[in-house]
C-alpha cells in the first residue's frame, strides 16, 4: 500500500490529464481528495461516517467551521463511488457535451479516455487508502460552485472525502 497521506497530491497529479478532457471556455472542473484521517478514534455506530466527514474537513482547514449534517447513509455497494466518478465524467454534468449541446462535443475516443483516466484515479485512490469499504454523500461548503458533490470514502483504516465540482 502507498503513503495515505500522499494520496491527495497523488490524485491532484494524477486527475490534470482528466480535468484536461472536462475544461471547457467556461467552466472549470475540480476533481481533488481532501485531507486524509485515521479511521480509529472515530465514533462507533450510525454517527460514524458523520465523525469521519467531520474529521476530514477538520483537519485541513478547507471546510473550516462547516458542520457536517446528520445522517450520512452509506452507499448499498462499497464500490458506488467509482461508478458515480467515472458516470460524472463520461455522461454526467462534468462532461462538456452535457453543459453545453451544442459545442464542445467530445468524440467517443475521449469519452471512452475520460472513463479509463477516472478509473486510473479510483484504482490509485485505493491503492493509498486500501480497499474502500464503505462510501456516501456528503455535504460541505461549496460556495463558488455551480455544481459539486463530495463522496466520503471509507477504507479500514483511512478516511477521506473525493471533491467533485464545476466553477464558473
Amino acid at each position: 500500500m502507498l503513503n495515505p497521506l500522499a494520496a491527495p497530491d497523488a490524485v491532484e497529479a494524477a486527475a490534470e490529464p482528466l480535468l484536461d478532457l472536462l475544461q471547457d471556455c467556461d467552466h472549470e472542473p475540480f476533481i481533488e481528495l481532501l485531507h486524509v484521517v485515521p479511521v480509529n478514534g472515530t465514533a462507533p455506530g450510525h454517527d460514524r461516517m458523520q465523525s469521519l466527514a467531520q474529521a476530514v474537513y477538520d483537519a485541513g482547514g478547507w471546510g473550516s467551521g462547516y458542520q457536517v449534517p446528520a445522517p450520512i447513509r452509506p452507499f448499498t455497494s462499497p464500490g458506488a463511488w467509482r461508478d458515480i466518478l467515472r458516470r460524472q465524467v463520461t455522461e454526467g454534468f462534468m462532461q462538456p457535451a452535457q453543459r453545453w449541446p451544442a459545442a464542445n462535443l467530445r468524440t467517443p475516443d475521449e469519452i471512452r479516455r475520460a472513463g479509463e483516466l477516472a478509473d486510473g484515479v479510483a484504482d490509485l485512490i485505493e491503492a493509498h487508502l486500501g480497499p474502500v469499504r464503505s462510501s456516501g454523500d456528503v455535504g460541505g461548503p461549496h460556495a463558488y460552485y455551480i455544481w459539486w458533490r463530495n463522496l466520503l470514502l471509507v477504507s479500514d483504516r483511512w478516511a477521506t472525502i473525493l471533491h467533485l465540482a464545476l466553477s464558473d
